[in-house]
């Protein structure tokens, strides 16, 4: 049975949002009653003690009854797994470590903190993989990018000697390379071979307002003639 200052609070808050609509004030009634007996069917199990702090915080955020309802079962959901969480090929260490950054990023947030943790892994296993087709060919990528980038030549510029006079227009020059570093951006002439495969993958060339990917073009042209020509490297 819904106690009656909850009902009154639903019927209350029915009639303000929907003054002249009694069809949907009837609509929003209904949604809150059922959200509200379905919250006190929730179980709890061991984190019963827990309830509260979840009502209470939902709370916060909403005031129809079905919408506190459906955020701490969202909450609840996300806290079980947040306890149980784990990703093959990782330690427990990291996963704390990343749990750790998930509650300050998203502090009493339970779901917030688990898709944290999510795109944590998703991103772990994007590098694992770049790691396994780039890295048994990356000093090849380096060696190519090198001979690309060394083709530049600009006939615009003058050179001069060193009393001042011109002696020749154009120049070759190796056109510098970017990569996207996770925290921003580096521009580079000589690229190692120490560079980590997931930033090697992101060099690419701006021309102006445009880019051109070298590495991943390179990559492909690689794949390319492997797969139509055999080759081994």
């Amino acid at each position: 049975m819904i106690p009656e200052e909850v009902l009154n609070e639903i019927i209350a808050r029915a009639k303000n949002e929907w003054p002249d609509d009694r069809q949907m004030q009837k609509h929003c009634i209904s949604e809150e009653k059922e959200g509200h007996a379905r919250l006190q069917c929730i179980d709890f199990g061991d984190l019963l003690e827990l309830k509260d702090e979840f009502i209470e915080s939902a709370r916060e955020s909403f005031d129809a009854w079905n919408e506190v309802c459906d955020s701490v079962e969202s909450e609840l959901s996300a806290y079980r797994e947040l306890l149980e969480f784990s990703a093959e090929g990782l330690s427990q260490a990291i996963i704390d470590e990343w749990k750790t950054q998930a509650r300050k990023e998203h502090e009493g947030y339970y779901a917030g903190q688990l898709e944290f943790l999510e795109n944590k892994v998703r991103k772990h296993v994007s590098i694992l993989a770049t790691r396994q087709q780039i890295d048994p060919i990356k000093a090849l990528l380096i060696e190519l990018e090198q001979i690309v980038g060394n083709e530049c030549y600009n006939g615009n510029i003058q050179n001069y000697g060193s009393w001042g006079e011109l002696e020749s227009e154009g120049r070759q020059f190796r056109y510098p390379v970017k990569f996207y570093t996770g925290s921003g951006e580096s521009k580079k002439w000589t690229v190692s071979p120490d560079i980590a495969s997931e930033e090697l993958i992101t060099g690419y060339y701006a021309f102006g307002a445009n880019e051109l990917n070298i590495y991943r073009a390179l990559f492909k042209v690689v794949s390319h003639l492997r797969e139509k020509y055999g080759l081994k490297v």
